[in-house]
């Protein structure tokens, strides 16, 4: 990084040549006290007001007592300048992340170093309901793209000095600010200082969107879950944090990410906690059915319906017997073929515009659907089973990407060696969720390695007047590695 040199002149000429057809720089050439100064910002990432009455007017008007020109600098920072948020930068790349970061930069003659105030007023969006975690009864506010308004939101929910909102900027192409936000009363220190380090270590070019951090901080294990969560709501992060769990707040995206992760959190929601503790218990419980139909009906049934027809009662027997022998296509190709159809829907769906997104809503249900089955090319109970699958997906959605994947998983073992390939894949699959543990937390955890006591909340929720007595934290359970020195 280049030290800003103490003549104007050169000063000058570094901006200059290094923002060169950069038309939103606003560059003001002043005197004050009889010394040359610059005064820089970016237009558009100010408050034009706070601009002028802030930093322009009090340095072109005041007039105060100095020896020399690094006086004057200082007497300016403590006596001239009415910002609240100011630094000092050193080197031109300092100011340049300061005026992109929404400062406004003043540079005097015969002085190594800038002063940067704090003058943000860029468009943004408000804080507005979570579109992706949506809930009945809880709190109606999610993230934002902007950093400062998720550090708020934040803040205002957890209104202690031990919430920590330590601050980094990565990048070496360009810089962009991550928060890592803990409370030191609960967070083990030891997974603070090694989130940090692994991401101070990480080569980025720049950070876009919270994404690019993951791999950095999760798991080398291969594996189709992820033990590095990630929520839209500040209540949840809250309540992760609150767990001993470690926040990331990257700035520009209105995503933060949660870790270590457990398995268990995907089927966790806000509703679960304002409704009754049998109804949570149920909806727990109807989720994990869910996941599991999401994942193997589809291969239990080109299995069952291949293998291993015995295990079929007789009238549904013949009833699918009698749909399938005008097909075509074997079971297994039936279920491939309609599940690569549901997914191209999906992301077509996704993707285009709501306007036409709806007319391919009405081309999936009613050209492949009833067409298809009335064509005899697709069987309709193939059909009811996808459907089923589909729609168990979504009920644990933070899930989906590693389901959609592997249930062409299961279908091809299924459809290849049965009910022993279903058994051995699920048994390998359980294992691989079980291995993941890559900040001493398995991702299974409680329930493998298992632990009665942090159970409450796990299949079923136990009642406040018990939850409100457990102190949870996610560095206490069972199969954290403890150093030596802490034993």
């Amino acid at each position: 990084m280049q030290r800003l040199f103490r003549d104007y002149d050169e000063n000058l000429k570094k901006i200059k040549g290094d923002l060169a057809d950069c038309s939103d720089l606003l560059l003001r050439k002043a005197t004050t006290n009889g010394v040359r100064c610059l005064l820089l910002a970016m237009d558009g990432l100010i408050n034009s007001l706070q601009l002028s009455e802030m930093i322009v007017s009090p340095i072109l008007e005041r007039t105060v007592d100095f020896k020399d020109n690094d006086e004057l600098f200082e007497n300016i920072k403590l006596k001239v300048v009415n910002s609240l948020e100011m630094k000092e930068a050193l080197s031109f790349e300092d100011c340049y992340f300061f005026l992109m970061s929404g400062f406004c930069v003043v540079i005097l003659d015969g002085v190594d170093k800038a002063i940067v105030c704090g003058i943000q007023g860029w468009e943004k969006r408000s804080v507005d309901e979570p579109k992706n975690e949506n809930n009945v009864k809880g709190a109606k506010e999610s993230f934002v793209e902007a950093l400062n308004d998720n550090k708020a939101l934040l803040r205002r929910r957890l209104k202690t000095p031990h919430l920590k909102l330590k601050q980094l900027t990565l990048g070496s192409a360009a810089k962009t600010p991550v928060v890592i936000a803990y409370v030191d009363n609960r967070a083990d220190k030891a997974l603070v200082d090694e989130i940090e380090k692994r991401l101070v270590d990480a080569d980025f070019n720049t950070i876009v969107d919270y994404g690019e951090l993951v791999p950095f901080v999760n798991t080398d294990i291969k594996s189709f879950f992820s033990s590095v969560g990630n929520t839209e709501r500040p209540d949840v992060a809250v309540s992760k944090l609150l767990e001993g769990r470690i926040v990331l707040l990257v700035d520009g995206t209105p995503f933060a990410i949660y870790l270590p992760a457990l398995f268990s959190d995907s089927f966790q929601s806000v509703d679960d906690y304002d409704n009754p503790p049998f109804y949570s218990g149920f909806i727990r419980i109807l989720r994990y059915f869910s996941f599991a139909i999401s994942i193997f009906l589809p291969g239990l049934y080109v299995a069952i319906g291949t293998f291993h027809q015995e295990l079929m009662p007789t009238g549904l027997l013949f009833t699918i017997a009698n749909e399938e022998i005008t097909t075509p296509f074997s079971l297994m190709t039936e279920a491939l073929m309609l599940l690569i159809l549901y997914e191209i829907m999906r992301e077509a769906g996704l993707r285009l515009p709501r306007a036409i997104g709806h007319a391919v809503s009405i081309i999936g249900g009613i050209v492949i659907g009833e067409t298809t089955v009335t064509a005899g090319l697709i069987g309709a109970p193939m059909l009811v089973v996808i459907a089923l699958t589909a729609i168990s997906s979504y009920v644990v959605y933070q899930l989906y990407e590693g389901v959609s994947v592997l249930r062409f998983v299961f279908i091809i073992i299924g459809g290849t060696t049965g009910m022993y390939g279903i058994v051995l894949g699920a048994s390998v699959m359980c294992i691989n969720i079980c291995s993941l543990n890559p900040f001493g937390v398995a991702l299974s955890s409680p329930i493998s390695p298992l632990d009665f006591n942090s159970l409450g909340d796990i299949f079923y929720r136990e009642s406040w007047k018990k939850l409100s007595k457990r102190k949870v934290r996610v560095n206490e359970l069972r199969g954290v590695e403890i150093d030596a020195e802490k034993k």
